[in-house]
Parts: structure tokens; sequence; C-alpha cells
């Protein structure tokens, strides 16, 4: 069964670091009573709208950011939350585009997302740490998708501009 994933829109208050462990505690950008803590390791991506990684610093307070989480994985029953992300996204206010995470078929449909791929060949096809990925790797590998436009169709379809593939793996 593929991961669900959530996404979460929130306003930064405040980024501590320590020990290497970041945290970036936000408020939703709808309800500025709902808090959370995104707990991030070494190896949660922080990156810009159009998938270049960034630090930790480089996010400003009152920022706002973009967060994919597995919404089965397991968060201590804290108030406010503490969840670790899949990936943290930076959306800065100059940037357009959109970011989308999910896992993909030999036809580059997912369903969770009624999203359909095209890729072309100025589709940059990486992994997390900026490796070329051969385009006969994305299948049932979790994609973090990043594009400027979709089609309105059903399913929506996407000419990606970058796809960053990760190591979670797509079990049904």
């Amino acid at each position: 069964m593929q991961p669900l994933i959530r996404k979460i829109e929130a306003i930064v208050i405040s980024i501590g670091v320590q020990s290497g462990m970041g945290t970036i505690e936000a408020v939703s950008e709808k309800d500025e009573s709902k808090k959370a803590i995104f707990q991030i390791t070494s190896k949660t991506p922080l990156m810009t709208k159009d998938g270049y990684q960034i630090g930790i610093s480089a996010i400003p307070v009152k920022a706002k950011i973009i967060v994919f989480v597995d919404s089965k994985s397991p968060s201590p029953m804290v108030s406010p939350p503490h969840i670790t992300p899949l990936l943290v996204i930076f959306d800065q206010y100059d940037k357009k585009g959109e970011v989308c995470v999910g896992a993909f078929d030999k036809m580059l449909y997912c369903e969770q997302l009624n999203l359909k791929l095209h890729i072309n060949e100025s589709t940059e096809i990486v992994d997390l740490t900026g490796k070329r990925v051969d385009r006969s790797e994305l299948t049932e590998k979790m994609l973090f998708v990043f594009y400027d436009r979709a089609t309105r169709s059903m399913p929506v379809q996407a000419n990606p501009s970058k796809l960053i593939v990760t190591s979670i793996e797509h079990t049904k």
C-alpha cells in the first residue's frame, strides 16, 4: 500500500538547531491556532520550489513552508504535535511552480494525486544527492515532482522540470 502523503501549508514562527537536529515551529496558514513542530534530521530534504537544496538557516521566520508527511508514520501524542517530514519546501514569494510527492506506476501515473507525468529531454531526473537517475528507475519509487503548469483535464497532466527519486519504496 502506498503511503498517504499529506501536504501541510504553514507559516514559520521559530527555527532552532541543536546537536545537528533542527526544529521548525509553525502554525497552519489557514488556522493559526493549529501549531506543529517539524523535526528536521540530516536526512530531511529542505528545498526551494524549484528543487534546490537549502539549509535550515535559509528559511526565515514568517516564511511560508510546504511540508509533506507520511500520514501513516506514528507521531507522539504531545501538543503541539512533533512531526518528522518527508520533505520541506520553502515557498519563496517570487517563485512560481508546484511541488507534489507520490509514487508513480510504469505509465508515470499516480493514483493518489490523479497526476500523469510527461517527461521530456529537459526534465532533470536525479536522486537526493544530485546524481542522475535513469527514467527506468522511476517506477514504484516515491518521487518529489517539481513542475510549473498542469492541465485541468482528468487526470491532471504535467511536464515536470525536475524529478527527485527517493529511496522510499512503494509497496502494494
